[in-house]
């Protein structure tokens, strides 16, 4: 099929020619960020010139469909395998497709709490893209995206313009891709909810280097718990506020008393509806059940107000008579000021700060995507495509589905004129979705099925939403589940299996779950020989004697 000409870009382009192997070697524009030189660029199949030829005088596009995928993460990643495994009868409709993410790993989200405790390492939570898509004919360029521009502008009577056809992908170290079929997956980031501060002195969850980061913070608390014992100091206990009583807070403040037990007090701040007040009742009573018994500290109806430097050279919690020095404070030390209710704020040092607190959508603003005014998030039809943009789909947390049936506008059609404008509808009409992974797993099955159907001539299908349940953990050996029955919730060592077991299957490609599965079997038998007598205990299962401490069994 052909693509419409895009605008001729003055800058060097990423030349995008399907694999001759579905094992070839990696491509150079997996590393072309590193380069900013100009480059050959692709004007037809089996030809190229150099970016400043191409820009004088280019030739349209033959060949393959391009797709591009902005973003690596769950909706990105499963839409390019998808895409990858789905049977194309026509072989000439069988797209190159393009994955785009500024990260060279993919981050499996609900896991990084794995990284908190260091109880998996790196490759287990965040492969390598290229280790991923080497058994596949996917594409991968690493780098930032500056800009969308689409090919042409088909104007709307409300002053909108929408699209209906290719465009261009720019990126920061000013190369282009060109596409043909665009998704966008870029998702969420960390926010700093109006808290100043929050950015500098806090650390959220929401990448690897953020879980890493946060491992670090532990590991300091833990030796400074370790010197000070060891100083004659008293041993103090350190302090760790988790701001943000949402799922993502709880999880947080569960992994980390496990992990600082008895070197640290761990307090959770929360809004004044509590812990967890979007969750099934089951779950949110196994999450409290479970910080109360980790001795966290709930703060609730509580708001930060400020996050800055520690308000003194003293570590948090130092007894008065005992000396102590600037040196001595963390490297993640900081002072939270909040307020509780209506009282005035008060202000307190801790020796880390958790932000798990609000999210803001990656897709800037100038991407020329129409927007929920609420949420900043790009507005599609039931069936993921972007409103007003005939070849655009967006998928994941930066989607905001329009129910467009209740609406009375018609579906389907690849032009955008079967749309009646393109700018946001009233909030009352979107379908609200939890903005969780396994979301994002779903729609990347319709993404895919929606690029290969249009390609293919066929209907697009709406999305439908199927509630398979709420995991979260709360340790090591500690999880809890909702089951998509009732109120039914499974907590203990039994939901942490299922979790693991749950987490196992969505892993991304047949390789990777075979090498996790021998990982994680290798961990288990270690972990079952040390942590059997309080799993045994915690279920009511009187403890063998073979497990007994001081066995003296010869």
């Amino acid at each position: 099929m052909s693509s419409h000409a895009c605008a001729r870009p003055t800058r060097a382009t990423i030349a995008v020619a399907p694999r001759l192997g579905r094992r070839a070697s990696a491509p150079r524009i997996a590393r072309a960020h590193r380069s900013t030189r100009p480059r050959a660029t692709s004007t037809s199949a089996g030809s190229t010139s150099s970016s400043s030829d191409a820009d004088a005088s280019r030739a349209p596009y033959v060949g393959p469909p391009r797709v591009v995928i902005l973003g690596g993460g769950f909706g990105g990643l499963y839409t390019a395998l998808k895409l990858d495994a789905l049977t194309w009868p026509d072989a000439s409709k069988r797209p190159v497709v393009t994955l785009v993410d500024r990260a060279e790993r993919f981050v499996f989200k609900p896991m990084l709490y794995e990284l908190v405790n260091e109880t998996m390492s790196d490759w287990e939570v965040a492969p390598a893209f290229e280790d991923l898509l080497k058994p596949t004919s996917v594409r991968y360029v690493r780098g930032d995206v500056a800009a969308v521009r689409t090919g042409d502008a088909v104007p709307f009577a409300d002053g909108s313009t929408g699209s209906s056809g290719g465009g261009t992908i720019e990126l920061a170290s000013g190369e282009t891709v060109e596409y043909d079929w665009l998704v966008v997956a870029v998702g969420t980031a960390s926010a700093d909810a109006k808290c100043p501060g929050s950015k500098d002195f806090a650390i959220p969850l929401s990448t690897l280097e953020d879980a890493r980061r946060l491992a670090g913070a532990m590991r300091d608390v833990e030796a400074a718990f370790e010197t000070d014992r060891a100083a004659g100091s008293g041993a103090r206990s350190r302090k760790v506020a988790v701001v943000g009583g949402g799922l993502s807070g709880v999880e947080l403040a569960g992994v980390v008393a496990e992990r600082l037990a008895g070197k640290a007090s761990i307090e959770l701040f929360a809004s004044g509806a509590g812990i967890m007040p979007e969750s099934p009742p089951g779950q949110r009573d196994a999450a409290r059940r479970r910080l109360d018994a980790a001795g966290v500290t709930t703060r609730a109806g509580t708001r930060a107000i400020k996050i800055s430097e520690p308000s003194s050279g003293v570590p948090s919690g130092v007894p008065s008579g005992v000396p102590s020095s600037p040196d001595a404070r963390l490297p993640s030390a900081a002072s939270l000021t909040y307020a509780q209710g209506d009282f005035d704020s008060r202000t307190e040092d801790y020796d880390v700060v958790c932000w798990a607190v609000g999210q803001r959508v990656e897709a800037p603003e100038s991407w020329p995507f129409p927007r929920d005014r609420r949420t900043n998030k790009i507005v599609t039809e039931r069936t993921l495509r972007v409103r007003g943009h005939g070849r655009v789909f967006a998928v994941g947390d930066v989607a905001r589905v329009w129910d467009s049936t209740s609406a009375g506008l018609p579906e389907g059609g690849d032009a955008p004129n079967t749309f009646q404008n393109a700018a946001a509808p009233p909030p009352d009409r979107f379908d609200v979705l939890p903005a969780t992974a396994q979301v994002a797993f779903q729609q990347a099955d319709y993404a895919a099925w929606n690029v290969w159907s249009s390609l293919s001539s066929r209907p697009l299908l709406p999305f439908k939403y199927q509630h398979i349940g709420d995991m979260m953990v709360l340790g090591k050996t500690d999880a809890a589940v909702a089951l998509p029955v009732g109120d039914a919730t499974l907590d203990g060592p039994l939901a942490a299996a299922l979790r693991r077991a749950a987490y196992l299957y969505r892993m991304p490609t047949n390789e990777h779950r075979a090498k996790l599965a021998t990982s994680w079997l290798e961990q288990g038998a270690e972990l079952a020989a040390k942590e059997a007598p309080g799993i045994l205990k915690s279920l009511g299962v009187p403890l063998p004697a073979f497990l007994a401490p001081n066995n003296n069994r010869p």
